[in-house]
């Protein structure tokens, strides 16, 4: 294991021997075969009490705290700040048409606005698509190309990637920066977030090199082994705002202590503590999310901020990586079949738990599930 717990945890309240417990239950999931490595990141009261790696890169290489991970959707919370940003400088409201800023974005979407895509009812899905055979103006010409699957505002359905690319041009257009270079100047880098990236070329993955991790498929359902393609450089250089995000657990924990602290960490502010509280509040509400329901073969009604994923239902299949404890007061987001981030306003709580191996569904929300049990419950004993 490389790092571990940081000072004594229960001088802000936490128990000790649980937050063990948690480091341990990934070790022991690495054995049961679901990843060759993972990082785990946990903050009380603001104060970071873990920031753990166990396990592996590839075999015969160490993972480090400060290895790089893919986030997959777990990096979509970054462009959802990026958008709150046009929106406190008066470039941009939520309730604006994306058609005002990106006019050939038509095909039954014209009503479609900012606040639909981040609540994903803006009805583009486009769920099958393969992006990452794109370069960016072909994507977002071909996104906005793409016919309605529903009228905008009517139903709901996870947005994967073409959400995301759309909000990317949004910011790129009213900004001038690429979105992956607007994110370094306006987030990354005010946070201290010093090796997070959104995509990944491959001068950079050279740069690393043992420090990158790959991502490996530990099952052999149809889904893993597609998003282990991940791996490829190709896809690696792609930009997709919605799943291309690169660093380790620690750096998107200091994103997720920015939100927890009203927008500022650390003398940065990336946000007004206004704008966080409207950002997280619950703008969605029982709605059935038919992407989501037809991958999972289950019913799924996540309540959505606007880009983050809310908490407090133990029986939904996508909340409850949040841990069977999480309230409605919880945000945040998790990563195709391997991370987890969100803060848990209700415990002073931020909780980041990436692994670097892809496993089913059921796997998946079961390993993140009882990582955060066992942080809610450390919370609990004090």
């Amino acid at each position: 294991m490389d790092g571990g717990l940081i000072g004594d945890p229960q001088e802000v309240g936490l128990d000790r021997a649980g937050l063990e417990r948690a480091i341990d239950l990934l070790e022991g999931q690495r054995v049961e075969g679901l990843h060759n490595g993972a990082q785990l990141f946990v903050a009380h009261r603001g104060r970071p009490v873990v920031d753990a790696a166990i396990g592996e890169v590839v075999p015969g290489v160490p993972l480090r705290t400060d290895s790089v991970m893919l986030w997959f959707s777990s990096g979509k919370p970054l462009t959802a700040v990026a958008i709150a940003q046009q929106v406190e400088r008066g470039r941009l409201a939520f309730d604006d048409r994306i058609q005002e800023y990106i006019p050939e974005f038509a095909n039954g979407k014209e009503s479609a606005t900012v606040r639909h895509v981040l609540t994903h009812t803006a009805g583009f899905p486009m769920a099958a698509f393969p992006f990452g055979q794109y370069d960016w103006d072909e994507m977002i010409q071909r996104i906005c190309e793409a016919p309605a699957e529903w009228a905008p505002g009517t139903e709901a359905g996870y947005h994967p990637v073409s959400g995301w690319c759309i909000l990317g041009e949004i910011v790129r257009r009213l900004d001038g920066r690429p979105i992956e270079i607007y994110l370094h100047d306006e987030v990354f880098k005010p946070l201290g977030m010093k090796n997070t990236t959104l995509g990944m070329p491959e001068a950079r993955a050279t740069e690393l090199g043992d420090r990158l991790s790959a991502v490996t498929a530990k099952s052999d359902e149809p889904a893993a082994v597609v998003l282990a393609g991940s791996d490829n450089p190709e896809y690696r250089r792609r930009v997709l705002p919605g799943s291309s995000s690169y660093g380790p657990a620690h750096d998107l924990g200091r994103f997720y202590l920015a939100l927890w602290n009203g927008g500022e960490w650390q003398g940065a502010r990336i946000l007004e503590r206004e704008t966080v509280d409207l950002i997280t509040a619950t703008h969605r509400q029982g709605m059935t999310d038919s992407t989501r329901t037809a991958s999972l073969g289950a019913e799924v009604r996540t309540p959505w901020g606007l880009g983050l994923m809310k908490g407090g239902n133990a029986e939904d299949l996508n909340s409850i990586r949040y841990g069977r404890l999480s309230t409605s007061a919880a945000y945040g987001h998790g990563g195709a079949l391997s991370s987890i981030g969100f803060v848990e306003p209700s415990r002073d709580l931020v909780v980041v738990t990436v692994a670097n191996g892809l496993v089913s569904e059921a796997d998946n929300n079961r390993r993140l599930r009882d990582v955060s049990d066992l942080i809610h419950t450390a919370c609990r004993n004090r």
